[in-house]
């Protein structure tokens, strides 16, 4: 991925008392990861993560208004402060290889050979998350803990504890442990091939059932193939004290408002989380749709939504397709896995649901653990039916073969062959439009998932059995479903044709005016150097498609070649009012893409200072006169106004930068650099005038005076240049401290507090506020105060006494 990207291969899902957070910034998820340990001071993440104290401070900034890092002062009459973190795991990116590729191949081949039902969805589920690098281990342990509190187990001495939970596991999982050892507890189970990849959830569920009758608490500390077999795993574990987890209250909806969208691009997964993006996602998910019709449905100006196509083809989110007529449609070359679009529901009755039917249910775990996992995941806001479609439509190109094209019939009996293993009856409605009726053939069982599953494979096997590109629509009846297919954009195919590159097909008429069209841009910007195929950018015609395909299909013809082209753009802020020229000096037109090499002249229409950002530091350009600048375009370059805050300079304070040349915010990572270290890298102390941080703190016996002047504080943050020069004074005698020994952050005289700060010592009253959202009792002085409806409160103050401020969670049960 390049440096601008919004599609994260690192990240980690978390569940916090804001609600369902993504962490992608690598130096968040490092912090995280060090407080999943324990309590850690500032200066231990600083020595053990190699950051300075402005950069480290930041990120916890971030992190705390994100509900993930609480503040804590254990020793109230020192100012150390401890950052600890109850923030759980949900998912996270995790490493792949060639052999749980291998491994998902054969599920999705043979889906029915070690399972049935609907067991053998869950058994793709977790083959496909593991082979595109989603590690769902936090979802698979929740589920085997809630299935072991959910069975009631009788109370009994530990070996009996053992003996009833065998029973147990063996009539829900169908597999079969036997007792090895009692010191260390060592079992050793017995199952299919791919059991020493379920034994942690497995043995999770165990673990729960025998504490849950004996009390006895155990960990697991080794697991491993036994006697060399693939099907038998000795498990080891040590007895340990039960460990209470963090409460998590998941009640404030309205606070919980991220949105952010998991998807598999090439076989990897990871996470989208710009807004514009999931909006253009969002509306070509049903069909292919022109630049226009992309404005319409998106909320965002023309050029935002251009320059994010451009990024979207490039990283293969997005294929362009082109009609015969010339017009581009845009469509989509991932697939979606999970959408975060709604704030978490308080309402288990689903979950409770599936409990009461998984517990008493023969061979159900896996069954089960399919059904809350999706029910878990929509109570906290996610769409999670994507991933059913796309299980569906990957078990279809497995069993699928482009050979067969227009035989439909072959793919309909693959269909109706794995409905009826999972409890499904498929019919064939009508022909025109292509209707299909699904029906369960055990009214009993939930079954919207599994239709869910055959709608993903009936639409996958309708399109590769004609090459054309459908849009489907679902009537849902007592007895199950009917799904509907229409065909849209015959003449575009959505089966790539491997190795086919952009320069074999129909060439494009040569544009009348030299200007760098959407069209060409997108064109040029989807050429790769190296050896890998360019993405699936096509202009096609009915008949060039064919013949393509039948050289490939009857003949092998190669088409694997080589496109060394590079392609760069430019983009300008619109407020500098810009006109590019190239070479010969016709003017161009927006969005440029340039050839690597291109030399082009841009002026402006007014002189001001500009630049580009790189790696968190802006860069002034000179100009070959006062408004005229000659470039030549060797990589991507985004000109914005660039602000020049050299009069920040004091002898009072320090202070750091940040800049970027797009919007900051909770997912950006920030590293600050000391502003003597950027004017020598930069040559100046130039910033961009909307995405830049300054963190300024002051020297020994220094102040800087709060913006409304009613605090004197050791330190700010600010941030797009919303401050002039800082009135910074000597720190004022008789006057009052405050010191926040919980660690919290504060709203106080117009500025965030999470430190001591000074007070006038006349001043009879101060009001604060939290900036976060916990549901806490203040203490002043070790006593309670009254807050008001949005936590704040107001304290007495007395001259020359020091003030402590502390909080208690309320603690929700």
């Amino acid at each position: 991925m390049g440096a601008q990207d919004e599609y994260l291969r690192n990240f980690c899902i978390l569940l916090t008392d804001k609600g369902v957070v993504p962490l992608t910034d690598p130096l968040q998820i490092s912090v995280y990861q060090s407080l999943v340990g324990g309590m850690k001071r500032p200066s231990d993440l600083t020595a053990e993560l190699g950051l300075s104290s402005s950069s480290l401070h930041f990120v916890i900034d971030k992190m705390s208004e994100s509900g993930i890092i609480d503040r804590t002062k254990p020793d109230t009459d020192k100012k150390t402060v401890y950052y600890s973190t109850s923030a759980k795991v949900l998912a996270s990116s995790s490493e792949t290889n060639e052999k749980l590729k291998t491994i998902s191949d054969k599920a999705f081949v043979d889906p029915l050979k070690n399972y049935n039902g609907l067991s053998s969805l869950a058994n793709m589920l977790d083959c496909y998350t593991s082979e595109i690098g989603v590690n769902i281990d936090p979802l698979r342990r929740k589920y085997a803990e809630a299935l072991a509190d959910a069975i009631e187990m009788e109370k009994v001495g530990f070996e009996d504890a053992i003996m009833n939970a065998r029973d147990v596991f063996a009539k829900l999982t169908g597999f079969n442990f036997t007792l090895f050892s009692s010191s260390p507890l060592t079992l050793v189970m017995t199952g299919d091939e791919g059991i020493i990849d379920r034994t942690p959830t497995l043995m999770q569920f165990v673990i729960r059932l025998i504490e849950n009758a004996s009390g006895r608490c155990h960990k697991i500390t080794s697991i491993e193939n036994f006697n060399g077999s693939d099907t038998m795993v000795k498990v080891v574990m040590d007895r340990c004290e039960k460990s209470e987890e963090p409460y998590i209250n998941t009640t404030m909806q309205h606070k919980d408002t991220e949105r952010f969208m998991m998807v598999d691009v090439d076989g990897a997964a990871g996470l989208m989380t710009s807004d514009v993006q999931i909006d253009i996602v969002d509306s070509i998910y049903e069909r292919p749709l022109c630049i226009t019709d992309i404005v319409n449905k998106v909320d965002a100006p023309r050029s935002t939504i251009t320059s994010n196509l451009l990024r979207m083809v490039e990283e293969g989110v997005i294929s362009v397709f082109y009609s015969e007529s010339g017009s581009a449609y845009y469509g989509l070359a991932c697939s979606i896995l999970l959408k975060k679009s709604r704030p978490i529901s308080a309402d288990n009755e689903e979950l409770r649901n599936v409990l009461d039917v998984i517990k008493d249910k023969e061979g159900s775990f896996m069954e089960g653990q399919l059904l809350y996992t999706l029910a878990y995941l929509k109570k906290l806001g996610f769409d999670s039916e994507y991933l059913m479609v796309v299980l569906g439509a990957k078990y279809m190109r497995a069993t699928g073969d482009v050979s067969v094209q227009g035989n439909f019939d072959t793919y309909f009996g693959n269909m109706s062959d794995i409905a009826k293993a999972i409890g499904l009856s498929l019919s064939i409605v009508s022909i025109y439009p292509l209707t299909i009726g699904i029906t369960s053939t055990d009214p009993k069982s939930e079954m919207s998932q599994a239709m869910t599953f055959i709608k993903g494979m009936a639409h996958q096997g309708l399109e590769m059995a004609s090459s054309g590109i459908f849009v489907r629509s679902t009537d849902e009846k007592p007895e199950g479903e009917n799904i509907s297919f229409k065909e849209i954009y015959p003449a575009l195919s959505m089966t790539p044709v491997k190795g086919v590159m952009v320069d074999d097909l129909s060439a494009i008429s040569a544009p009348k005016k030299r200007t760098s069209s959407v069209k060409t841009a997108l064109l040029n910007r989807s050429k790769k150097k190296s050896e890998q195929p360019v993405r699936t950018v096509r202009y096609i015609t009915a008949g060039v498609f064919m013949a393509l395909l039948l050289g490939v299909v009857l003949f092998g013809i190669s088409m694997n070649h080589e496109n060394d082209a590079g392609t760069f753009s430019l983009t300008i802020d619109d407020s500098i009012g810009a006109t590019v020229y190239d070479a010969d000096g016709v003017e161009l037109a927006s969005p440029y893409v340039f050839e690597s090499g291109t030399s082009i002249t841009m002026v402006l229409d007014e002189a001001r200072d500009i630049g580009y950002v790189n790696s968190g530091v802006a860069y002034l350009m000179k100009p070959t006169n006062d408004k005229s600048y000659s470039l030549t375009m060797n990589s991507n370059l985004n000109i914005e106004p660039l602000v020049d805050i050299s009069y920040l300079k004091d002898s009072r304070y320090d202070f750091s930068i940040f800049c970027s040349d797009k919007t900051i915010d909770s997912n950006t990572p920030v590293t600050f650099m000391a502003a003597s270290e950027y004017e020598a890298v930069s040559s100046g102390l130039y910033v961009t005038p909307h995405n830049q941080i300054v963190f300024v703190i002051t020297e020994a016996g220094f102040r800087i005076v709060s913006e409304d002047g009613g605090a004197y504080l050791p330190s700010v943050t600010r941030n797009n240049i919303t401050f002039g020069l800082l009135d910074v004074i000597e720190t004022p005698v008789g006057t009052n401290t405050v010191y926040i020994d919980d660690g919290r952050e504060y709203y106080f005289s117009g500025e965030k507090v999470s430190e001591e700060f000074v007070i006038d010592g006349d001043v009879p009253t101060i009001s604060l506020k939290p900036a976060d959202d916990k549901n806490a009792e203040i203490f002043i002085n070790g006593k309670l105060v009254e807050q008001d409806q949005d936590g704040g409160f107001i304290i007495d103050v007395t001259p020359g006494e020091d003030i402590h401020i502390n909080s208690k969670e309320k603690g929700f049960h």
